[in-house]
Order: structure tokens, then C-alpha cells, then sequence
């Protein structure tokens, strides 16, 4: 992440996480956080001090108002951030614990109840000092107010469907929770993978600031997705992010025809396959950028290194791997499309590259914050 812009550290926002498939209450992955301070946050709730103000949020002892307030498992233990993502059966979240801005303690995350069918605790959270929010490990974000908070994360495959794809969608929807985003599931990342061409009909991305294509496959807007090809693409040249990860780059070519060049361009190259199979290897990263600053020089992986062709002539790689003894390939690279910008990596095929390590808060958070202009 570009350390030289001005930083704003944003508190884990009592923010939806909302799934457009209705009636799917996957996802209720449970992650805790602990906050900075001395106090611990105990069971009674205590709010501490600076507690989250705005409508839905943590007003006292910690507990949720408003309507849709969370009052379930996980409203707020004392100040600190709530990490989990818990639906209810209408998509949206439980009670995924109230922020406050100071003080100690964690929400738990588990999953409660929701009146009015919203998220509980939907205000904003005042903004932490930055001492808090640094010791808290939370991730610096500069302020732009011309892109929309909204992100979509897509899940759709209509060929190989990589086991990982529920671990990665609640892995990216909590850091991009905490990075004061509202993260959009669909369709359920723990279900088939069915495409929702409508998702990408004319007009349907302008409510969001950035797109994420994780892992998907085949045909993953339909057949054969002329048409919500190029809603993207125009998402894309008017200054909406995209992020391609795993097998974003395999589709829409020769193998699940009619090949689609504007696609493949988009995302910067095509998907040929992966020499030495899912094994050890090492990354290193390549020259200085957003995308990669935060990285190690170098660090081990467990992963598929692909291979590709039809790599773009304006492809920026920030990083490269191999494994097996091959030479280092492109794993990651970043472009931009008129006033839009791209990422794209090829790591993440196992849960724990989502669960442990650098992936998501040195490479894919900071890369999804630069795609929107962060």
C-alpha cells in the first residue's frame, strides 16, 4: 500500500455484509480480533470509552440500537472490533457485535437475530486515533469520497470449482469489513456456483465501487455473457475496480467457447495451466507497487503456479513464483483501463493462503483499496 498517501484508519464499521442469494446463512465463519487498550471487555458488555455513535450503533453496556439492532451472540463485549460474519436466513447479518472506537475486549461474531430483516448496528463507527487502530492491526486507508464503499464479490464457476472459494469470500469480506467496505456475497460462495447473469446487466454495477471475480470458471455471467462482458468492461473504463483472482483468467477462451478477447484483455492474460501441480514454492515480488509494498521480498508458498499466454503488452507484474524447480512465472500483475484500474493474481488454492499468511492483508486488501483509488 502506498505508505506516502495520507492515512485514515477506519474501525471495524458496523457495516453489512450483505449476500444478494436470499436464504443462505453460510458464512458464519466466527474470527476475533482483539482491540488496543488496557481495559479487558468482559461478557456484561461494557462500551469502554469512545464508543460508536450513528444510527444502529453501540450506544451503551455495549448494547446495539436501532432497528435491525444486533441481539444476538456478538454484540459488542466491551470496546473492540467484531470480526465475525454471521447471517440470518434473509442474507443479511446477525449480530455481529457493536463497534467502539476505544478501550479493550472482543465481539465474538457469532451469529444473533436481526429485526427489520437488516444488519444490526448499521451506523458508522467514529473513527479511532491511530495509535488504536495501528495496535489493533487494522489497515490504513486514505479517504477518496468519489467511489462507492460497495463491493461485489462473485462467486459464480460453470467449470472447475476450487474448494477454497468459501474460505477466500469470508476471508475478503472481513478485511474489507475492517477496511470500512461493504462487502456484497453472491451467489452464496458455500453453494453451486450458479451464475446470476443479472448481476452484470446494463446498469447493475454502478452502486459499487469494485468488482471481485474470485476464482471463477467457464462461463461465470452466462452463455455467452456478451453483454455482461461489456458491463464490465464499462465499469471498468468509467473508474469501478476489478479484482481477478485463481481462475478468473479461465474464462470465456477456447475452452468454453465463443472466446471472448475483450475479456481476456481485461483481466491481463489467459490461463494455460500449472507445471508442477499444487506444491512448495517461493514468490518473490518485482519492483515497488501498491499492490506489493507490503509483502516480504520473498516468502514460501503451497499453491498451483500458473502458467499463461496472451499476457497484455500493458501488464505491471508485482509478483512471480515458482515451484518444482521451474522458472519464476507472473503471479500477479496490475493494469489499468481507461480511468479504471486492475489486479489479478493467481495464488489462493488451498484455505489456509486465505486463513495465515500475507495473501489478504498484504496483497489482495491493498490491491482491492488501489483498484478503487485508495
Amino acid at each position: 500500500m502506498n505508505r506516502s498517501s495520507v492515512l485514515l484508519f477506519v474501525a471495524w464499521a458496523s457495516l453489512p455484509v450483505a449476500c444478494s442469494s436470499s436464504g443462505s446463512p453460510g458464512l458464519g465463519a466466527s474470527g476475533s480480533s482483539a482491540a488496543a487498550g488496557a481495559a479487558q471487555g468482559g461478557a456484561s458488555g461494557n462500551a469502554g470509552t469512545g464508543a460508536a455513535t450513528g444510527a444502529g450503533a453501540a450506544t451503551g453496556a455495549g448494547a446495539a440500537t436501532g432497528a435491525g439492532a444486533a441481539t444476538g451472540a456478538g454484540a459488542a463485549t466491551g470496546a473492540g472490533a467484531a470480526t465475525g460474519v454471521g447471517m440470518t436466513s434473509s442474507g443479511d447479518i446477525g449480530g455481529t457485535g457493536a463497534v467502539a472506537s476505544s478501550g479493550a475486549g472482543v465481539a465474538s461474531g457469532s451469529t444473533g437475530s436481526s429485526s427489520g430483516g437488516s444488519a444490526g448496528a448499521s451506523g458508522s463507527a467514529s473513527t479511532p486515533d491511530a495509535s488504536v487502530a495501528l495496535e489493533a492491526g487494522l489497515p490504513p486507508v486514505t479517504v477518496d469520497s468519489g467511489h462507492s464503499n460497495k463491493i461485489l464479490i462473485y462467486t459464480a464457476t460453470t467449470g472447475f470449482r476450487h474448494a477454497s472459494i468459501p474460505a477466500a469470500a469470508t476471508a475478503i469480506a472481513t478485511a474489507a469489513k475492517a477496511a470500512g467496505l461493504v462487502p456484497v456475497l453472491d451467489p452464496d460462495p458455500t453453494g453451486p456456483g450458479t451464475p446470476v447473469p443479472a448481476d452484470f446487466a446494463a446498469g447493475a454495477l454502478n452502486p459499487y465501487g469494485a468488482v471481485v471475480l474470485l476464482a471463477n470458471s467457464g462461463q461465470p455471467f452466462g452463455a455467452p455473457g456478451t453483454t455482461q462482458i461489456q458491463t464490465l468492461i464499462d465499469f471498468v473504463e468509467a473508474g469501478g475496480g476489478l479484482v481477478a483472482i485463481e481462475d478468473a483468467s479461465h474464462c470465456y477462451d477456447s475452452d468454453f467457447p465463443p472466446a471472448s478477447p475483450s475479456y481476456i484483455a481485461l483481466i491481463g492474460g489467459n490461463f494455460t495451466g500449472h507445471p508442477g501441480g499444487f506444491t512448495t514454492g517461493t514468490c518473490a515480488t518485482v519492483g515497488s507497487d501498491p499492490t506489493n509494498v507490503m509483502l516480504p521480498a520473498t516468502f514460501p508458498i503451497t499453491d498451483e503456479v500458473y502458467a499463461f499466454d496472451q499476457l497484455g503488452a500493458d501488464i505491471k507484474v508485482v509478483l512471480q513464483c515458482e515451484n518444482s524447480g521451474s522458472a519464476p512465472r507472473p503471479v500477479s500483475w496490475v493494469r489499468t483501463q481507461k480511468a479504471g484500474r486492475v489486479f489479478y493474481t493467481a495464488l489462493g488454492h488451498a484455505d489456509p493462503s486465505w486463513t495465515t499468511g500475507p495473501l489478504v492483508p498484504d496483497h489482495v486488501l491493498p490491491a482491492l483499496l488501489w483498484t478503487m483509488g485508495r
